[in-house]
């Protein structure tokens, strides 16, 4: 069983935003299929375990803007369980040089009831531990904003959903990064959070809401007045000119 998994991934023009980077998205897409692969060969996957997985919490980390055709080498491996989360962590690299890290946790979900399921449901969990590599991080932090105004209201259609039926975690930072007007700020996502707090259906009217904390970016997003999701965003200066 792999402690490490390794992989390699193409920024494309399909990643690139108005201003010729990646968009944060990027990084959850290349995450999210890591994470896959690297729980199937676990023998963590959904179909073998009668489970979903759904991402809880995580924050990425860039040193700078990811350009058009750079090959992108993402490594994830897990630190170990705390309670009711499997902890994960990537780490991020272009032509051999670091550019970037991320933590995030996960819960296992009935698929049937949409409760969760502790790790010690699983026996298969005591390989997890033993493979652990690393330290175990820090809990990633509740977020939350005292003042915010509403954006735009998104309705959820088909292309916002996943295999679970209700809006992917990459789409729900593709809908934040809407919210942060990225096409006219003059910095790039250094740093983001996101916490997903509850499931969101197709058809359902998600406001976006904005705000800010400590100069960093806040976005909420609701149904019917109750959180769905919560992010906080940093943004860095960069050049547009410097490839």
């Amino acid at each position: 069983m792999a402690d490490l998994l390794s992989r390699e991934y193409e920024v494309n023009y399909s990643h690139i935003d108005n201003r010729g980077v990646a968009k944060p998205s990027f990084l959850w897409n290349i995450m999210q299929d890591a994470a896959t692969v690297h729980a199937e060969e676990m023998h963590l996957g959904p179909d073998e375990l009668h489970i979903l997985w759904v991402l809880s919490r995580i924050r990425a980390r860039l040193t700078r803007p990811l350009r058009p055709y750079e090959r992108i080498r993402c490594e994830t491996w897990c630190p170990g369980i705390r309670g009711v989360s499997w902890y994960r962590g990537f780490a991020f690299y272009a032509g051999g040089e670091p550019v970037g890290e991320a933590q995030s946790m996960w819960v296992t979900l009935d698929p049937a009831t949409h409760r969760i399921l502790r790790p010690t449901s699983f026996p298969i969990a005591e390989d997890y531990v033993h493979t652990a590599r690393g330290e175990l991080f820090d809990p990633l932090p509740k977020l939350s904003c005292g003042s915010v105004r509403e954006h735009h209201v998104h309705p959820v259609q088909y292309s916002d959903l996943d295999v679970n039926n209700h809006v992917n975690n990459v789409r729900v930072v593709e809908l934040i990064s809407d919210a942060l007007d990225l096409q006219r700020q003059p910095g790039f996502v250094s740093s983001l959070q996101v916490n997903y707090t509850a499931e969101t259906a197709f058809g359902e009217p998600l406001s976006l809401l904005c705000g800010t904390v400590d100069g960093a970016r806040y976005v909420r997003g609701e149904v019917d007045g109750q959180p769905h999701f919560e992010a906080l965003a940093k943004l860095t200066p960069f050049d547009p000119q410097e490839g």
